[in-house]
């Protein structure tokens, strides 16, 4: 894999906290304005600046990357926002419930994207591929990385562990109670150690989340390469923002799903149907967690039931052992009448950081039916499937801590 480091953008440490965020939290959007506009230093000015415009502005408009583009340059200017002089790496830590994931920050070369290198599992909508190339081409930042997942390799492991020894640059909470560190890599020994590390042990990488971000870099790129002669060698816009973690460090959480009606079927018929490609108990463990792969939780009616795939009720290929597929063709679409799940308004999806007293609460209080909880993916799942060069079902994978935006960004320069 082919990496560079750049002179990343960074806020003064002592308002990393006010400054940086999780541009895709679970806020909704009238909290996620008012938290915004009470705190002027707050990245979501610049990675979401519809917050301060009129809700029916269209989200390519032209007016929303201006905005983002100045008030990055303000920031800037008032010296919350401060850039290195030289070209560094950056080890970035996250530590949630008493579990820390290390990765590298730095550039990826779009060609390895192009090139099938970087791995993808799910697939993205053209409209927000397009919008997100509109952002990288107006104001030329890249200001959250690309979540990538690699296969350990120790080489890279010791390297970073050597860095991590020291006192980090950035020490602080963020938002949900992660502890977030930060250590800038400018010794030229280690730049190039590690440069050569992933060039040499790391042949593919897998986009944990982020697909529509390296999408739209690689439209970005080919854009500037089809108005531009070919330079002699790659620009910043030949670069994308990531953020590498060795694969066994991070953790996939369960995202759990939630139904409407019962497709006009009385809860005794429904059971039934189920019974036919279930083994369906009234659950022992209450809530039920699944704890097993092909296991399945079912609260009904103020009731937790427990539900194994039987025999032959599924396939081994990639995508057709997934629990979500088992659920999905077994029992969602067949019984429930949910065909695509993507687009269908019976169904929502739950992430499991929310916890399943959260499915309880939907359907005591009429919101939903049905609620069922899944067994998480696991990333050797991922691998798999994007090996295969397959795509996952919809909602198949929650990865927590998310990666904040703004701690260090990428400023393309042309």
């Amino acid at each position: 894999m082919d990496i560079k480091p750049f002179k990343g953008y960074r806020p003064v440490p002592e308002l990393a906290e006010k400054v940086t965020l999780i541009p895709n939290n679970l806020l909704n959007e009238p909290d996620r304005r008012r938290a915004a506009r009470s705190n002027p230093y707050s990245f979501a000015h610049i990675v979401k600046p519809r917050l301060n415009f009129p809700d029916d502005i269209a989200k390519s408009d032209q007016q929303l990357f201006g905005f983002a583009k100045n008030y990055f340059e303000k920031l800037l200017a008032e010296g919350i926002l401060i850039r290195d002089n030289s070209p560094c790496f950056y080890i970035y830590r996250m530590t949630m419930d008493n579990r820390s994931q290390t990765g590298l920050t730095c550039c990826m070369n779009i060609k390895d994207y192009n090139e099938g290198k970087i791995k993808k599992h799910e697939h993205t909508r053209s409209e927000k591929e397009l919008e997100n190339a509109l952002q990288f081409e107006l104001t030329r930042l890249n200001t959250n990385p690309v979540f990538l997942a690699y296969s350990p390799v120790t080489k890279i492991d010791e390297l970073i562990a050597s860095i991590t020894a020291q006192k980090p640059d950035y020490d602080f909470i963020s938002e949900y109670g992660v502890h977030e560190n930060l250590w800038i890599v400018r010794d030229e020994k280690n730049i190039q150690s590690f440069i050569q590390l992933f060039e040499e042990k790391v042949s593919a990488v897998y986009i944990a989340d982020g697909h529509h971000r390296a999408a739209a870099a690689s439209i970005f790129s080919r854009k500037i390469h089809e108005s531009n002669p070919i330079p002699a060698r790659s620009k910043d816009y030949d670069y994308f923002l990531v953020s590498l973690f060795p694969a066994d460090q991070l953790k996939i959480y369960d995202y759990n799903r939630v139904v409407r009606s019962l497709n006009g079927l009385d809860e005794k018929f429904f059971l039934k149907k189920a019974e036919e490609k279930f083994i369906v108990d009234e659950a022992r463990r209450i809530p039920y967690d699944p704890r097993k792969p092909h296991r399945f939780g079912m609260y009904l009616n103020g009731k937790w039931y427990r539900l194994k795939a039987k025999e032959r009720t599924y396939s081994s290929d990639p995508i057709s052992i997934l629990d979500v597929s088992i659920l999905q063709n077994n029992l969602l679409e067949p019984i429930l009448g949910i065909h695509d799940p993507r687009t269908d308004r019976n169904i929502d999806f739950i992430p499991g950081v929310k916890g399943l007293k959260e499915l309880e609460k939907r359907v005591s209080k009429g919101k939903a039916a049905v609620a069922f909880s899944l067994y998480p993916v696991t990333m050797e799942q991922l691998m798999a499937v994007s090996d295969a060069g397959e795509v996952m079902p919809p909602k198949s994978t929650w990865f927590e801590p998310k990666l904040l935006s703004g701690l260090v960004t990428f400023r393309m320069e042309f």
